[in-house]
């Protein structure tokens, strides 16, 4: 008898016996990813691209800012909602960001203090065009200045 025959055979008994309970592994996953959609939030980001590069502080040398800002929300709704506003956003983003101060930028406790004036206003802004903030939360994936 052929070694190599009774281990080829030998293999392919077992992915035989095998490939069922990995199918019945994935439909399990798949099952319960589906319930979790139906019973929990669906947190998607929204990124508001380009980066945003401004340049702020009112006194002095030019100041530069780059960051790049990414909005939570919980629904595939609400992210409708935020993408058709994200021009008005933007715009709103930029100007606060100008109007800050080094003070500001150059703290961890001032970015913190940016970052929740951020979410203030773009819930603020939503809430105004639609009613409902949709926005759960905003974060700074890059956070880069030059004084």
């Amino acid at each position: 008898m052929n070694w190599r025959a009774v281990w080829l055979w030998c293999g392919l008994t077992i992915a035989a016996m095998m490939s069922p309970l990995a199918w019945a592994e994935d439909a399990a996953v798949d099952a319960a990813e589906g319930e979790g959609e139906a019973a929990g939030p669906q947190t998607r980001y929204i990124y508001m691209e380009p980066a945003f590069v401004v340049n702020y502080g009112s006194t002095g040398r030019m100041k530069y800012l780059r960051t790049e800002v990414a909005l939570k929300v919980s629904s595939a709704e609400a992210a409708g909602k935020v993408s058709e506003h994200k021009p008005y956003l933007r715009n709103n983003l930029v100007m606060m960001f100008s109007a800050q101060e080094s003070e500001i930028m150059n703290s961890s406790q001032g970015r913190e203090q940016l970052r929740k004036l951020a979410l203030d206003e773009v819930r603020a802004v939503m809430e105004q065009l639609e009613g409902t903030p949709y926005i759960d939360d905003l974060y700074f994936s890059n956070f880069v200045v030059q004084n």
